[in-house]
C-alpha cells in the first residue's frame, strides 16, 4: 500500500481513531455492546468519550486471539463493525477478577473479513481473508495501517487461512471451476528485504506464485501441524478431512470421510490428535493422524472401527458436546497449549465447555501394544466454564453470552489452565479451570451427619508421620500458594525467587497444626476487597496458614510496588458483610476458635425458631447486622401489604423493591399481581396507580430534584426507608444519639432530607464533631465547596485514618467538600439502603435509571443480600440469592425470604430446589417437627386472595401394614400418597370401621389380627378388660388404645404398658426374648 493511500485511509478514520485512543487498562473502562459480523468481537470504550455506537444486526460479535508464539504474551481483539484491530500485551496477573494488560497498537484499515490467522514467527503479521476473495497481510504492531494483498487468479470467498512456523501461509477458498481451492504461499519470499524497524511494509510489488492443491473443492478449514511444519490438515465441505504432506508432491493424501470438517483444532501438546466439528450437528470428532492402513492399527482399534463406534481415522466421537436447544451449533474449538488433551468448545449460545481427554489403557506388551498404532481416547473430565445464555438455572442476557475465546499460553502446567473470553456486551475476562487438588478435600474430610449440634465437623485427618503429611497436604498448600503468583513478567512462577518463596511458604504451612479448610472450587471473588488480595475462601487468608501475606509483600517489593505501611483500604459495605458472614458461618477457622460448619449455623437457627416471624428472626441473627436489615425490610413490607395497602387499580405491588417499582416491572409471573384479570398498566397509568398508594398511606409530595416520576420516587423512598413516617424517623434519630452514634444519626438526617437536623445532631456530638457541624452549616447556607474532583477526594480520604473507620463521617465530609451528592452515592462503604435514598432524592431520571441498573447488575454478580431494597422479593432477588448461596452455602435464609412471595408471585425452579433442599436438611437432622412447621407456614404464605394455597398440602403418610403378609391398608387411600397400582399388597378395604374395631383389627387380606400385648396378654386392637378409658390419669387414657412395636423383635404392647415397663427395664418383656428393646446409643456412650 502506497504512503499516500495510507494517509488518506487514516484520515478517513480520524474520528474513530480519537474515539479509541484511551483504550488501555481494563480496570477503568466502561463497555459498549456491539453485535458484529460473521466472526466475532466486542470491545471496551473509555466512558469519558461520550460517544454512543450504533449496533448492527449480525450473526457473531468479534474475535479474540492469543499469540501463537509462546514467547509473546500478547492477544488481539478485532471489531468487525468498525474494522478495528487492537493488540494488547498481558502484564503480571491473569485472574478472573484481576487481568493486567496494556495496549500496544491498533490497525483500523482492513476490509470485511471471513478468516484470519496470526503469524507465529513474525510478530506484527496478521493474514485476513475476505468474502470477496482478497487475502491481505496486515502490519498490526506499529499503528501504520499498512497491508499487502496476495493476488488470486479467480475471485471467490476466502474461507480459511493458516500460518505455519516456517513462513508458509495456507489459504482455503470456496469452490470454483478450473482453479485449485487450496493455495500455499511462501510469505518469506513476499517479504524479502523487509526492514521490520521501519513503519509499514516498504516493499515493492513482487509477483509470486502459490502452490496449488485440491481443484474444484470447497475448503472450509485449514491448520498446520507445529511439529511437522510441512504437513497440514484441511476440511472439505460435506465430504472429509484430509492430511497433506507438502514435502512430497507424490505422497498419498490421508482422507477421513466425515461431515465434521469445520473448526479444525490441533492438540499442541500431542499433535497426533486433532478435532473438528460440523455446522449442523452438536457433536464433534477427534482424529488420529497416525491412521494409515489396517495393518498398522492395533486389534483394539480395528474392533472399534468394525463395531462402528467411530469412523475410520477417529479416536473419539462425541454425539452431543453442547446444549442443543434453539438450533445451537459449535462455533469454535481450541486446544490448550499447556495441558495435553484439554479441548475448549464454544457454542453459538455462549456455552463454554472444556473436555479433558486421555488415552485408553493398553496393557504393556499385549497384542494392542503396537508401536505407531493409532490410540483411542476417552473423556477424563468435563467442565462448564460458562453455561448457555438460555439456561434456566443460570439466566443470562443474550448480549452477555461469550462470542469468542482462546487459551492463555502460561508456559507451565503448574498453573490452572485459563482462557480469555470475549462477551457480546464488549467485555473480555479471564476464566480458569478448577485446580488439580480441587477434589482432594472431599477425600480428606471424613463425613459424619451432625445429628447433635456439638458434633465435630470439617476437620481433616491427622498425620503422625511428617513425611506422609507433606505428601498428602503439600499439593493443597502449593496450589493455594500459587494462586496469587503473577503468570507474566519477571516474577512469574518459573523465576527462581518466586519458586523459593513458594517452597518456604509451603514448608511453613506444613509445620502448623491449622487445617487448611478452603474451597478450591470457588472462584477468587472480585467482591472480597482486601480478603481477595490473598486468595481467600471465607474470611481466611493464606497468611493464616502459609504466610501468603509475606509472600505477596516480597513480590510487591521486588516489583517496586510496595505500599506504605500506613495505607489501608476502605472496605465496601458488601465486603464488610462478606467478612462478617464468613466469620458467623464458621468459614474462617483459626487456632483459637473451633469452627462451626454452615450446616451447624443453619441448624442452630432452626432450633431457635428461625422461620417467618421477622422480629424473632432479627433476634436470632443478631450477630449479622446485614441480615437484621433484611428482616427489618421484610417486616416493613409485610406490614405495608396488609389490607391491600400496596394494591391500586387491581395491581398488587406487595414486596416489590425500588428497582422493580422504578422500572414498572411486575416480574416474570406478572399475572399473579393482576387482580380479576386486570391488564398491565401502560407508562401513563403507573404514576396514577402509585399516587393512589401514596395518598392512602398519607405521604406528601416528593421534595427533591425535578423529575417526571415524582410518585415513583416518593414510593421508592418509602420502600427504602422501611415505610417509616417522619415521626418514626425522628424517634430513630433520637435513639442513635442516645447510643452515641452521632455521625450515623447526622448522616441519616442528611439522607432523609433533614439537613438542619443533621447540623444540630453534629453539634451535640462533642467538640470533635463541632467543626464538622460548622462546615456543614456553612455549606448549606453558601453552597460552596472545595475544588476537588471525585478521584482527588477519594485519594485524600483513603489516607485519613478517621475516615477509614467512620464511613458516615466520610460521606458527610464528601458532601461538604465536593458539594456533589454523587460522592455520597458512590461511597460503597455506606449501606446500600442509604445510597439508594440519596440517589432517589438527587439523581436525574436518566442517571437514576442507569445507576439502579448498574447496582442491580453488580448485586446479582456478587450475591449482595443488601440489594433486597432494590429487588424486593421478586425474580431478581432469586438471581441475587443464587450467588449468595454459592458464596456462603446458606440456603436457609434465601428460602425463608423467598417463601413470602414464592410461589404466589414467583415461579422459579431454583426456589423449588432450595425449598426441597431445606426440607431434606431438616429431615436429615431429624428435626421433623421443624420441617412440618416450615411446610405448613410456607403453604399459608402461598395462599392466593381467595385463600387457595399455591403449594398443595402433602398427602397423608400413615398407613397400616400387616406384619404377616405385608399388605398395607389406609383409611383414606385418595389422600395417602399411594395408589392402588403402587404395590401388589395395597388394600382398599378399611379395617378401621366401628365393626372392625369392636371385633378386633384384622388384616383384610389374610385375616391376621394384631398380636397379644406382651405384658397383659390381651389382643391389641380390641376393647380392653381393664377399661383404661375410665382411668383418672389423662396420660393412660390418651395412650391406652395405641399399640407400640419393637422394630427389632416385632413384639407388641399397649403403649401405657410399654411406658410403665421400659421405665424400669431395657430388655423385652416377652420371656426368653433377649432383645434390648429400650437400648439407646446415648446410654452406651454415657456408660462407656
Amino acid at each position: 500500500m502506497e504512503p499516500a493511500e495510507q494517509a488518506s485511509s487514516r484520515a478517513s478514520r480520524q474520528r474513530l481513531e480519537g474515539l479509541f485512543e484511551g483504550f488501555g487498562s481494563s480496570s477503568r473502562q466502561s463497555h459498549v455492546p456491539i453485535d458484529s459480523g460473521s466472526l466475532e468481537l466486542a470491545f471496551p470504550i473509555p466512558s469519558s468519550t461520550g460517544y454512543k455506537l450504533v449496533t448492527m444486526d449480525r450473526t457473531n460479535d468479534g474475535i479474540i486471539r492469543w499469540s501463537p508464539n509462546s514467547t509473546r504474551n500478547q492477544f488481539i481483539t478485532i471489531n468487525l463493525n468498525h474494522r478495528i484491530l487492537q493488540v494488547f500485551e498481558a502484564k503480571g496477573h491473569a485472574l478472573p477478577d484481576k487481568f493486567e494488560y496494556e495496549k500496544r497498537s491498533k490497525h483500523n484499515d482492513f476490509p470485511p473479513l471471513s478468516a484470519c490467522d496470526w503469524s507465529p514467527t513474525i510478530e506484527g503479521l496478521l493474514a485476513v481473508g475476505t468474502p470477496r476473495g482478497d487475502v491481505q497481510l496486515l502490519r498490526v504492531d506499529d499503528d501504520s495501517n499498512a497491508y499487502l494483498t496476495l493476488p488470486l487468479k479467480l475471485q471467490r470467498a476466502c474461507q480459511a487461512v493458516a500460518f505455519n512456523t516456517t513462513g508458509l501461509l495456507a489459504v482455503g477458498l470456496d469452490r470454483v471451476r478450473n482453479d485449485s481451492c487450496l493455495q500455499i504461499w511462501d510469505i518469506n519470499q513476499r517479504l524479502s528485504g523487509w526492514d521490520s524497524k521501519q513503519p509499514g511494509w516498504n516493499l515493492p510489488s513482487v509477483a509470486i506464485e502459490p502452490k496449488k492443491l485440491e481443484a474444484s473443492l470447497s475448503i472450509t478449514s485449514v491448520k498446520f501441524f507445529e511439529d511437522q511444519p510441512q504437513t497440514l490438515v484441511i476440511g472439505i465441505k460435506n465430504q472429509s478431512v484430509r492430511i497433506h504432506d507438502l514435502r512430497d508432491p507424490n505422497s498419498i493424501v490421508i482422507n477421513f470421510q466425515t461431515r465434521c470438517n469445520n473448526n479444525l483444532a490441533i492438540d499442541y501438546a500431542d499433535p497426533n490428535y486433532f478435532a473438528s466439528s460440523s455446522l449442523d450437528q452438536p457433536g464433534l470428532m477427534i482424529w488420529d493422524r497416525r491412521v494409515t492402513t489396517r495393518a498398522s492399527a492395533s486389534p483394539m482399534y480395528l474392533e472399534s472401527i468394525d463395531l462402528e463406534e467411530i469412523p475410520w481415522g477417529g479416536a473419539l466421537k462425541l454425539e452431543r458436546a453442547i446444549e442443543t436447544e434453539k438450533n445451537v451449533i459449535i462455533r469454535q474449538l481450541r486446544y490448550c497449549r499447556d495441558q495435553r488433551g484439554t479441548l475448549g468448545i464454544l457454542s453459538t449460545a455462549g456455552q463454554l465447555q472444556v473436555f479433558q481427554t486421555k488415552k485408553e489403557y493398553i496393557e504393556p506388551s499385549s497384542l494392542n501394544d503396537i508401536r505407531g498404532s493409532p490410540e483411542l481416547l476417552e473423556v477424563k473430565k468435563s467442565h462448564d466454564l460458562e453455561y448457555p445464555y438460555f439456561d434456566q438455572d443460570r439466566r443470562k442476557r443474550f448480549e452477555d453470552r461469550i462470542v469468542s475465546f482462546d487459551w492463555l499460553t502460561l508456559g507451565t502446567s503448574e498453573f490452572q489452565a485459563r482462557v480469555v473470553a470475549l462477551r457480546a456486551n464488549g467485555s473480555f475476562e479471564i476464566m480458569q479451570m478448577p485446580a488439580l487438588t480441587a477434589s482432594q478435600l472431599y477425600e480428606l474430610v471424613p463425613w459424619r451427619p451432625p445429628h447433635r449440634l456439638d458434633d465435630p465437623r470439617n476437620t481433616l485427618m491427622s498425620f503422625g508421620d511428617p513425611m506422609e503429611r507433606a505428601k498428602v497436604l503439600g499439593p493443597l498448600y502449593a496450589t493455594q500458594a500459587k494462586a496469587e503468583i503473577p503468570v507474566f513478567g519477571n516474577l512469574k512462577l518459573t523465576s527462581p525467587k518466586t519458586a523459593s518463596l513458594i517452597a518456604a511458604s509451603v514448608q511453613e504451612a506444613l509445620q502448623t497444626n491449622t487445617n487448611p479448610l478452603v474451597d478450591l472450587h470457588s472462584k477468587k471473588a472480585s467482591n472480597m476487597g482486601d480478603l481477595s488480595s490473598n486468595s481467600i475462601v471465607g474470611e481466611k487468608k493464606l497468611g493464616d496458614i502459609l504466610s501468603q501475606v509475606n509472600l505477596d509483600n516480597e513480590l510487591e517489593e521486588a516489583n517496586g510496588k510496595g505500599k506504605a505501611s500506613g495505607s489501608k483500604k476502605t472496605l465496601s459495605s458488601r465486603e464488610l458483610h462478606d467478612r462478617s458472614h464468613y466469620s458467623v458461618a464458621g468459614l474462617s477457622p483459626s487456632t483459637e476458635s473451633k469452627p462451626d460448619s454452615p450446616d451447624h449455623v443453619m441448624l442452630k437457627r432452626a432450633v431457635d425458631g428461625y422461620l417467618f416471624d421477622c422480629k424473632l428472626n432479627k433476634e436470632i441473627v443478631s450477630s449479622d447486622p446485614w441480615l437484621q436489615t433484611v428482616w427489618d425490610w421484610i417486616a416493613s413490607a409485610e406490614q405495608d401489604a396488609k389490607d391491600d395497602g400496596m394494591v391500586s387499580m387491581n395491581v398488587d405491588l406487595s414486596y416489590m423493591g425500588v428497582h422493580s417499582i422504578w422500572m414498572n416491572f411486575l416480574g416474570e409471573k406478572s399475572q399473579a399481581r393482576l387482580i380479576d384479570g386486570a391488564a398491565i398498566p401502560d407508562a401513563t397509568q403507573w404514576e396514577n396507580l402509585i399516587a393512589s398508594i401514596n395518598s392512602r398511606a398519607g405521604r406528601g409530595d416528593f421534595k427533591g430534584i425535578e423529575t417526571s416520576k415524582p410518585q415513583h420516587r416518593q414510593l421508592c423512598l418509602a420502600v427504602a426507608s422501611l415505610m417509616k413516617s417522619p415521626t418514626q424517623i425522628d424517634e430513630d434519630l433520637d435513639k442513635l444519639m442516645k447510643k452515641g452514634d452521632y455521625t450515623m444519626a447526622a448522616a441519616w438526617a442528611l439522607f432523609e432530607g433533614l439537613p438542619k437536623r443533621a447540623v444540630d445532631i453534629l453539634k451535640r456530638g462533642g467538640k470533635d464533631l463541632l467543626f464538622v457541624a460548622m462546615a456543614l452549616d456553612i455549606k448549606l447556607k453558601s453552597n460552596t465547596n472545595l475544588d476537588l474532583d471525585n478521584a482527588e477526594w477519594r485519594e485524600a480520604l483513603d489516607d485519613h485514618p478517621l475516615m477509614t473507620e467512620d464511613f458516615y463521617l466520610r460521606a458527610i465530609y464528601g458532601y461538604i467538600t465536593t458539594g456533589d451528592w454523587v460522592s455520597v452515592i458512590d461511597e460503597t462503604s455506606l449501606p446500600l439502603r442509604n445510597r439508594v435514598i440519596v440517589a432517589l432524592r438527587n439523581l436525574e431520571d436518566d442517571k437514576l435509571t442507569q445507576w439502579l441498573e448498574q447496582q442491580m447488575e453488580e448485586a446479582i454478580q456478587t450475591g449482595d443480600i443488601e440489594s433486597i431494597v432494590l429487588t424486593g422479593i421478586t425474580d431478581k432477588m432469586a438471581d441475587v440469592l443464587t450467588k449468595y448461596i454459592e458464596k456462603f452455602m446458606d440456603y436457609q435464609t434465601p428460602i425463608l425470604l423467598m417463601s413470602f412471595c414464592y410461589p404466589r408471585y414467583i415461579t422459579d425452579d431454583r426456589c423449588a430446589a432450595w425449598r426441597k433442599s431445606y426440607q431434606d436438611f431438616l429431615q436429615r437432622h431429624k428435626k421433623y417437627i421443624l420441617r412440618v412447621k416450615f411446610e405448613q407456614q410456607s403453604t399459608r404464605k402461598s395462599r392466593l386472595r381467595d385463600g387457595t394455597p399455591v403449594i398443595k398440602p402433602p398427602p397423608r403418610q400413615v398407613t397400616i401394614r400387616c406384619l404377616n403378609c405385608d399388605a398395607q391398608s389406609t383409611n383414606d387411600l385418595g389422600n395417602s400418597g399411594a395408589t392402588s397400582g403402587s404395590g401388589p399388597s395395597m388394600s382398599t378395604n378399611n379395617p378401621l370401621t366401628a365393626s372392625g374395631i369392636n371385633a378386633g383389627l384384622a388384616c383384610p387380606r389374610c385375616g391376621s389380627r394384631l398380636g397379644r400385648c406382651a405384658i397383659c396378654m390381651e389382643i391389641v386392637g380390641v376393647p380392653r378388660s381393664d377399661r383404661p378409658e375410665l382411668s383418672n390419669d389423662p396420660a393412660i387414657r390418651r395412650m391406652a388404645n395405641f399399640p407400640t412395636f419393637c422394630l427389632k423383635c416385632k413384639h407388641v404392647t399397649h403403649m401405657d404398658h410399654s411406658v410403665a415397663w421400659f421405665s424400669r427395664h431395657v430388655e423385652c418383656p416377652v420371656p426368653e426374648c433377649r432383645c434390648q428393646c429400650n437400648e439407646m446409643p446415648n446410654q452406651q456412650e454415657t456408660s462407656g
